[in-house]
């Protein structure tokens, strides 16, 4: 007769620390002219918002590195860490032309963080 098995380990079990929530979004309609002016916004497509607009990412580090040509922008997320005290937003960006499908420097992601300080306190 087999034993049941058992994914616990034996003798003294320690603790592992909890990971972060994984959060998953789902698109729920257009985005006001006023909110796609919000670096913090999630969004599919459209045209990038800067962490910093006084600073802006080279159009070269978003063009296709088969065609050369711009690529659009898939997806923009602001994706902090829960222990960082740096905000943190994610650009997706793909080329769509047919010739470049399926070979590689036809996507980039760019990833720009900015120093949190919080103010609140001080006045």
């Amino acid at each position: 007769m087999s034993k049941p098995i058992s994914n616990k380990p034996k003798g003294k079990s320690k603790r592992k620390p909890q990971p972060d929530p994984v959060l998953l979004g789902l698109p729920d309609g257009a985005i006001d002219p006023e909110q796609d002016s919000d670096p913090y916004a999630t969004k599919i497509g459209g045209v990038p918002v800067w962490l910093n607009n006084h600073h802006p990412v080279p159009s070269d580090h978003y063009q296709c590195g088969v065609c050369r040509k711009p690529m659009y922008l898939l997806f923009q997320g602001y994706v902090p860490l829960a222990t960082s005290m740096y905000h943190r937003v994610i650009y997706v960006w793909a080329c769509n032309r047919r010739l470049c499908m399926r070979k590689a420097g036809r996507c980039a992601v760019i990833a720009i963080t900015s120093f949190y300080l919080d103010l609140t306190g001080l006045q």
